[in-house]
């Protein structure tokens, strides 16, 4: 057995117990975890069905019953506008990806010590990267695809050609990630303060991002057949012959129509791009790998036996008023989450999409739409993205808190200190500092969108009370079910409590804004109940946030103290 295969097999192994272990699982949290994934892609699968069937009756009624439908004139760019937004998240993901399996895995040290050539080690580890950041793009995207084939009658080919496609695809935006990641680590390994550099070059980007998009986009008035002109030359800009994600779209289309040759020929400038640009980042990493792990080790122990300067050695002066031991128990969180660049990286792309998202946030409605609709509508999606991102903000970074405590969680139990006050300071932890952004979110875009007393006042406070209950959700379900085994913030998520935590969430936001929905659309339900009901139904909307709020952040809450005061580390 090669050395190559040797990982892989290991990889393997190691998977297929990963899979075993679900039976030790609770068979309530398994079952949950389960029927919400298979209605998850139920209803991706429904929703995109139905939307391809009326985007083809809106094109008919759009082009009066011409040959030529809707469908035929837009899926092509939409389809390379979607592949090319999958393909730059990718090639984002895979370089935070990449830099955590390649340099900071528990295991690398004894790999880089074994006898594996560099190319064995890389190519091991590589694997891993692609399908650890492409599975997701795989479930949430296989529904609609094959609702598109479906409702377009496509062949065999399709199908066949999905699954040919997305492998090298997925294999592009990795080998980019993966040379990106080596280059950065060894280039910017050696500078001192290479923390404040990639916070002030991220924070640059962002600002320059923001500048960019400002008020760029505009929202057609689709009721306007002209318009479909303006449409079509904005989905236009996607398509380029030099990008993967137009070969991508162009031969998926094209084996939906049953063109095997033109599918052909987009499948092999595919798989002969993957191919050039994986033996490029294995001649990087020949070249990289291992410089850059060494000098990545000498800069930690350098930083170890450091005074703590800055900024982070200035914590516990900032935190002064905060008794102690809760003011140790946070200066250890912020400064873990700040000496990992994985985990503010994230953080950073995570808000310059919240950036451009406010930027592109506008008062004026279409003319399709009287301005009352479009305020309510606005106002209820908007609040509805806040919600999102606090889910994503929790179940990312608040959930692993627990477990990346790790097997030194036992120190904690000779220190004076009650695990109801460590699970008390994650909480608090987590409410403060989310709040900070999604509160200022709330804020910002209600003043975008000019909302008046009622709908400003339920704005703040549905975000106000979703940041206390996803906290409490995302704080007990991560004691509920800790991990200590794993040093990986991303790999605790990933697992069957992480992806609990973020479906609860969904739930939870799907339940409120439903809520909110019947406040803020009250012009099309005030038919039913009558002008006079308003107050009566904003009480009943504000008790059942109330109640909903109190039950999905104390409940987790007191099951993981239970749990974590009977568990033995």
């Amino acid at each position: 057995m090669t050395p190559l295969r040797s990982l892989l097999w290991a990889k393997g192994r190691v998977a297929v117990h990963t899979l075993a272990s679900v039976q030790r699982e609770s068979k309530l949290k398994v079952a949950f975890v389960s029927l919400s994934a298979a209605a998850m892609l139920v209803g991706i699968f429904q929703l995109s069905r139905l939307g391809f069937g009326l985007f083809e009756t809106f094109g008919a009624e759009l082009l009066a019953g011409g040959r030529l439908s809707l469908g035929d004139l837009v899926m092509a760019r939409l389809l390379s506008m979607l592949a090319l937004t999958v393909f730059v998240l990718l090639t984002f993901s895979n370089v935070l990806i990449a830099y955590a399996t390649l340099y900071r895995a528990r295991e690398m040290p004894f790999l880089v010590q074994s006898p594996i050539s560099v190319t064995s080690l890389f190519l091991g580890r590589f694997v891993e990267c692609v399908s650890f950041s492409s599975w997701a793009s795989a479930f949430l995207g296989a529904p609609v695809m094959l609702a598109y084939g479906l409702e377009s009658g496509a062949p065999p080919l399709f199908y066949a050609a999905l699954a040919a496609f997305y492998v090298p695809f997925v294999v592009i935006p990795a080998a980019v990630g993966s040379i990106v990641a080596m280059a950065m680590v060894r280039l910017l390994v050696q500078l001192e303060h290479r923390a404040t550099a990639f916070g002030g070059a991220g924070v640059g980007l962002l600002v320059a991002l923001f500048s960019i998009f400002r008020g760029r986009v505009d929202a057609p008035d689709l009721s306007d057949p002209t318009a479909l002109q303006g449409v079509l030359e904005v989905l236009g800009r996607t398509q380029s012959p030099f990008l993967p994600s137009q070969w991508l779209a162009g031969g998926v289309l094209a084996a939906a129509t049953g063109d095997a040759s033109e599918a052909l020929f987009q499948f092999l400038l595919l798989a002969s791009t993957a191919l050039l640009l994986l033996w490029l980042a294995t001649l990087a990493a020949d070249a990289w790998l291992h410089r850059g792990f060494s000098a990545l080790l000498a800069a930690d122990e350098r930083r170890q036996g450091g005074t703590g300067v800055g900024i982070l050695g200035r914590l516990e002066g900032f935190l002064r008023p905060v008794p102690e031991p809760t003011r140790s128990l946070i200066v250890k969180d912020l400064r873990l989450f700040w000496r990992e660049p994985v985990q503010w990286s994230q953080f950073l792309l995570l808000f310059g999409v919240m950036a451009l998202y406010l930027a592109n946030l506008g008062r004026t409605p279409p003319a399709s739409l009287d301005a009352a609709t479009w305020q309510a509508w606005g106002t209820l999606l908007n609040l509805s993205a806040c919600m999102l991102i606090l889910a994503s903000l929790t179940t990312r970074f608040v959930y692993p808190l627990i477990s990346l405590e790790g097997r030194r969680f036992w120190i904690l139990g000779l220190a004076p200190v009650t695990r109801r006050q460590v699970l008390r300071q994650k909480f608090w932890l987590s409410v403060t500092t989310t709040a900070v952004f999604t509160l200022g979110l709330a804020l910002l875009s209600a003043w975008r969108l000019g909302l008046g007393p009622l709908p400003f006042t339920l704005s703040l406070a549905s975000v106000a009370a979703t940041t206390l209950a996803l906290s409490g959700l995302a704080v007990g379900l991560g004691a509920l079910y800790p991990n200590f085994e794993e040093d990986n913030p991303s790999r605790v998520v990933s697992g069957l409590g992480g992806t609990l935590c973020f479906l609860l969430s969904l739930l939870y936001i799907l339940l409120v804004t439903a809520a909110l929905a019947v406040v803020l659309l009250w012009h099309d339900v005030e038919a039913h109940l009558g002008g006079e009901a308003l107050p009566w139904v904003v009480a009943a909307v504000g008790c059942w946030i109330a109640v909903l709020t109190a039950v999905t952040g104390a409940v987790p809450l007191r099951l993981g103290l239970r749990h974590l005061e009977r568990v033995e580390v």
